[in-house]
């Protein structure tokens, strides 16, 4: 069965403008970023499908075979396991579960380490859908490998954002994905309130 086109009432968020993350581990903060939101509105939600898709298909991860609504709904799954993995505490109910789904899918991807010229991997053994998403969990994985890296990733402090960045400031202070944008509107409010209060 195939997708069907996603409704006028909400407007998919392919690429929210947010400062890439560094080499392969940009592919994990641009799908982890993935939103839509209400037409008018900036405050994110969860991806559709369609909005899966269309990225999967933009990013030249998914060539043009055909993927059925199960394969897309697996998809928003993983999506939603990984963004739980950036912005939760890992000991959890939410991170366990999550931990649970990404294993279900790497098994589902055929993730398989190989050695090679180009230097050892994790490449995925399926074909379609499953090899795009196996192609993120592969770096999602080898970036989890050092929490270093890992613990980079972060959740927008605005509320309504649900884009992920890659903190580069020294120290991990790093709250907004954007400055320019959620960091702006923060300061903006912060100002508001303050002469409120007087």
């Amino acid at each position: 069965m195939q997708t069907s086109a996603r409704t006028s009432a909400t407007v998919a968020h392919l690429d929210d403008g947010t400062p890439a993350a560094p080499g392969d581990l940009e592919v994990v903060r641009a799908f982890v970023s993935l939103h839509d939101h209400t037409a008018g509105s900036d405050d994110g939600l969860p991806p559709s499908a369609a909005t899966i898709e269309a990225w999967l298909r933009s990013s030249t991860l998914l060539g043009d075979e055909p993927v059925s609504d199960e394969d897309l709904r697996w998809a928003i799954d993983v999506h939603g396991a990984l963004r739980t993995r950036v912005v939760a505490n890992p000991a959890t109910t939410h991170a366990v579960e999550a931990d649970r789904v990404l294993d279900d899918a790497v098994a589902r991807t055929g993730l398989t380490p190989r050695f090679g010229a180009a230097g050892a991997a994790l490449e995925p053994t399926r074909t379609g859908i499953r090899r795009a998403i196996g192609r993120v969990l592969a770096v999602a994985f080898l970036a989890g490998l050092d929490d270093d890296t890992w613990s980079r990733f972060r959740g927008c402090a605005d509320p309504t954002c649900r884009a992920v960045f890659w903190d580069r400031s020294k120290n991990r202070s790093g709250r907004w994905c954007s400055m320019s944008s959620c960091g702006n509107r923060a300061k903006v409010r912060a100002y508001r309130e303050r002469h409120a209060a007087r």
